[in-house]
């Protein structure tokens, strides 16, 4: 919910693709300018920051161009209106303009298919939001995974012990997981 990063399989192996800061992550934010430009991460909570620096010194809070924590309000009617383009945003289009630049990290292959890690809490309502943020994009193929099963799966890939249970911590920037994973001959269950 709080940041964001893009991963594919090279030769087997799981590998994080790096941000246009050479980061890992980037912040989940999104800042639209007078020029109609969309400015997506670092960049984005940059100025986040610098706006609310100036509001303080101010007292003035203004309407904000900048969206931070919209992945929260996934799968609600809550919109976030932006002066600078004229309109209001859904946290899906907003969660769209992640998934873009996520897709864009990736220069040498034409992606199709997705497999997106959303909070272990996450109901219906915000797994189909987060599905339509995807299809948003154009992309053919969605799967959800819960974020502590992707953990336990990333662990299990380098694991020798492939059985047992495992307790899987997620310390998320905005969310807390936890989840049971029973792991038998390499295959993975929820409890």
């Amino acid at each position: 919910t709080t940041n964001s990063a893009i991963a594919r399989m090279e030769n087997g192996v799981p590998t994080i693709k790096k941000s246009d800061t050479l980061k890992d992550t980037f912040p989940s934010c999104i800042h639209f300018n007078k020029k109609k430009d969309v400015i997506v991460g670092d960049t984005a909570y940059n100025i986040m920051k610098n706006d609310n620096a100036r509001a303080l010194k101010t007292f003035e809070k203004g309407k904000t161009n900048t969206f931070i924590e919209f992945k929260r309000t996934m799968g609600t009617t809550h919109t976030y209106e932006s002066s600078h383009m004229g309109k209001s945003f859904t946290s899906e289009e907003l969660s769209a303009e992640i998934l873009k630049t996520l897709k864009s990290v990736v220069i040498d292959e034409n992606i199709n298919s997705i497999v997106i890690t959303v909070p272990a809490k996450f109901l219906n309502p915000q797994n189909d939001a987060t599905k339509n943020a995807a299809k948003l994009l154009g992309f053919k193929h969605i799967e959800l995974l819960h974020e502590p099963v992707a953990a336990a799966t990333a662990y299990g890939l380098g694991s020798k012990n492939k059985d047992g249970f495992w307790l899987v911590f997620d310390f998320g920037g905005g969310t807390f997981d936890a989840a049971l994973i029973k792991a038998d001959e390499g295959i993975l269950a929820v409890k």
